[in-house]
Parts: C-alpha cells; sequence; structure tokens
C-alpha cells in the first residue's frame, strides 16, 4: 500500500500548513515589550526558510507572551513535526531518481524525543481548542485551530508513521471541522485549503483500491480540489503562502510543469533562504527532460551551499551525486568527475555516497579507457564495508583481470 501512495506523499505536508497561517483573534499579553504575533510572524519567516531552531524560538516567545492563543501551539508543534521530517529526509524528494534510488531504501529511525515533543504543544492546542468549544460550540476560531491540529496529526501519521489509513481517517476529521468553518463563516477563505487538499488527495486514489475508499465513506475530486486551493490562494488572507506551495506540488503531478515554476519562483523569492524551492524548480526542469536547465539550478544551489550561504539546510552529497550523475548522462565527463570526487573528498561525508560515487567514477574512467584509474576506483570500493557497492567493484575488477 505504500507504494501505490507515495506519488501523493508530499501533498500530505498540506494537513498542517494551515496550522502556520491564521494570524487572527486578540492580541495577548506583552511580557517583555513585544506583541507575541511579532514572534509568530518571525517564526513563520523562519519556518518557511527551513531554520526551525530558530522558529521553535520565536513560537515559544509568542506562547510565553500569549499563552491563550490557540494557534501558538499548532505553529510550535508544526516547527518540531517538520524539523524531524527535514532530518529524515522527507523535504528532498527532488534529489531522489533512477539515478539514485539506492538512497531510498536507507531508512533513518524517527527522534523519538522530538516527535515527543511535537505530540505535547499538539495535545495542549488541542485541549485549549476543546475547553473553549465546550463554552461556545461556533467559536470559529477554535473550530479551525483543531481542525490545524488534526492536520497535523495526520501528517504526522502518513509521513513517520506509514499509517495511511489512520492518516485518511485523521484528514477526514481535519476536513470535517473545516467545513463546518465555512459553514459558519463562508468567507473565511483560508478555512479551504485542508478540504481543497483533502478533495485532491482522496481523488488521487488509484482506481485499484479506490472502491475500499468509498466504502469507508471517503470522497473526493482532484478538480474541486484544485479549485478550492487556488480560491484559497487568491482570495485568503493568512494560509495563501501554503496553498501556493501546495498548488506547485500539484501541478508538477500533473505535469503542468510552466505554473508550478511560476509559483516556485515567486516563493524563492519570499524565502531566499530556503534552497529546496530553487531545486524544486531544477528537479521540474528535470521532469520534462530539460537536464542542462535542470543541471543550472542544481549547480548555484549547491556552490552557494559551499560558500555557506545555507548552513546545514542542504543535504550536500544527495546533491552533489545528483548533478554528477546528470553531467554523466551528458557525457559531460569532467564535470561528473569533479562532482563525484567532491563527495569522495569530504571528509565528513556519507560512507555510502562515496562507495557509489567511486563508483561512477570507475564508469568514467572505463569509458575513456583509462583502466589504471578506473582500477584504482574499484579497489577502493572493494574495500569499504559497504555489501551491493563492494559486490559492483569487484565484479568490474574480475572484467579488468583481477
Amino acid at each position: 500500500m505504500g507504494t501505490r501512495y507515495s506519488g501523493g506523499r508530499r501533498l500530505f505536508f498540506c494537513f498542517c500548513a494551515c496550522a502556520v497561517g491564521v494570524l487572527v483573534g486578540s492580541l495577548g499579553a506583552q511580557a517583555d515589550g513585544v506583541e507575541p504575533w511579532v514572534y509568530a510572524h518571525a517564526g513563520l519567516d523562519h519556518f518557511y526558510n527551513l531554520e526551525y531552531d530558530e522558529a521553535i524560538a520565536d513560537f515559544q516567545k509568542a506562547i510565553e507572551g500569549d499563552p491563550k492563543n490557540v494557534h501558538f501551539y499548532n505553529y510550535l508543534a508544526n516547527a518540531y513535526l517538520f524539523q524531524e521530517l527535514h532530518r529524515l529526509g522527507q523535504l528532498e524528494g527532488n534529489l531522489y531518481d533512477a539515478s539514485n534510488a539506492f538512497l531510498k531504501d536507507r531508512k533513518r529511525e524517527p527522534d523519538r524525543q522530538r516527535i515527543a515533543r511535537f505530540k505535547e504543544w499538539m495535545e495542549r492546542g488541542r485541549k485549549l481548542c476543546e475547553q473553549r468549544l465546550a463554552k461556545n460550540s461556533k467559536d470559529v476560531e477554535a473550530l479551525y485551530a483543531l481542525g490545524a491540529g488534526y492536520g497535523m496529526e495526520a501528517n504526522y501519521l502518513f509521513t513517520v508513521e506509514k499509517a495511511y489509513w489512520d492518516a485518511l481517517r485523521t484528514g477526514g476529521k481535519a476536513n470535517d471541522l473545516h467545513v463546518k468553518v465555512l459553514k459558519l463563516d463562508p468567507n473565511y477563505h483560508d478555512a479551504k485549503l485542508i478540504p481543497g487538499v483533502y478533495q485532491y488527495v482522496v481523488g488521487s486514489i488509484p482506481g485499484g483500491v479506490k472502491w475500499l475508499a468509498f466504502l469507508f465513506g471517503y470522497r473526493g475530486s482532484k478538480e474541486k480540489g484544485v479549485r478550492l486551493l487556488n480560491e484559497t490562494m487568491k482570495e485568503g488572507k493568512l494560509v495563501s503562502i501554503d496553498a501556493a506551495f501546495l498548488l506547485a506540488v500539484i501541478y508538477s503531478r500533473e505535469k503542468r510543469h510552466d505554473y508550478s515554476r511560476q509559483l516556485l519562483a515567486a516563493l524563492a523569492d519570499f524565502y531566499p533562504r530556503n534552497p529546496m524551492i530553487r531545486l524544486e524548480i531544477g528537479r521540474s526542469h528535470q521532469r520534462e527532460g530539460h537536464v542542462r536547465k535542470a543541471l543550472e539550478y542544481y549547480e548555484v544551489v549547491a556552490r552557494d551551499a559551499e560558500a555557506g550561504k545555507f548552513g546545514h539546510r542542504v543535504p550536500r552529497d544527495r546533491l552533489w551525486y545528483q548533478i554528477g550523475t546528470l553531467h554523466q548522462q551528458l557525457r559531460q565527463h569532467e564535470q561528473a568527475l569533479d562532482a563525484y570526487g567532491r563527495i569522495i573528498n569530504n571528509n565528513d561525508g556519507d560512507g555510502l555516497m562515496k562507495a557509489y560515487s567511486g563508483l561512477r567514477r570507475g564508469e568514467i574512467f572505463l569509458a575513456q579507457n583509462h583502466l589504471d584509474q578506473a582500477r584504482a576506483e574499484y579497489q577502493r570500493v572493494a574495500a569499504m564495508p559497504y555489501e551491493e557497492p563492494r559486490r559492483e567493484a569487484e565484479a568490474k575488477l574480475r572484467t579488468l583481470g583481477e
């Protein structure tokens, strides 16, 4: 079942997107003279630039200034969740293709301490919402924030626990709550975000299992989902950025790459410290077969990262490996050797990636008929403690007469 839903994996990130957008409600106390929403806005900027430690610190200050604000708890919980998703490599889908598929099978264990923080703040926010709804069942702000919390939980279940049907059910709760918000206030356009993605995700369930979704009462329409997200992006005051991110993903999935890139380019201007947006633009070009154009984006980000522009927010070795495979595909051997060499010569680099980079360098040297250099690469890989690349290197050495 996991492979059937992998195409929509990133779409489930949407269910927490609404938790980082609503900036409404009464002003809170100003414990240090700074209005709490100032910290919240600063935290959101850090969040979208992948600066999670800074975002967490700002959201904590916002809660200290206004501990009754239901949205701040969602912001903080969401930051912990996305920090972990980033660590797990869940936000790096643009760097995976057939050329480095071996990376897909490398599973990292979740950081349970960080997950516990996510759950703690999510539950605290949920209880606060439930307390308000016990006094007023039509409290739109509390309904919205409660739905956002269920959206984050659905995202967690889908991406971390791989509990796909549980994620769908929990996402259904988020959807129902935001549909209720829209019934109470049809002009609450931001509440269309989760229903829009829910419609699209359910509408995208493959035909082979769609009957099972219908059996459990799930209905969806891709067209309606896209329409709702467009309305959120155009009319929403609070989560239009989230809608733009999601539409960029959807349009790419639907092979409407030009529009996807337009949205991504605008988002890159808003969040210049987020390298993943520009990498996704490159990946969009790659999906269309524009390899040279993709390389332009990848190499700019890689060199900016080498200059220290993004800190640790770029998966350095994975990016250089991708660059190497594309240069190799174009038969630009010297550029490919340079890219793979950057991985091999990185003292703090990933050992397995060094091994595969050595294999690729060996292939290039063989293509150039530089047999001694090819043999040296394969000997080095054969001495490394990684079974698959070692076997491949040993086989190559046998063909070279060793």
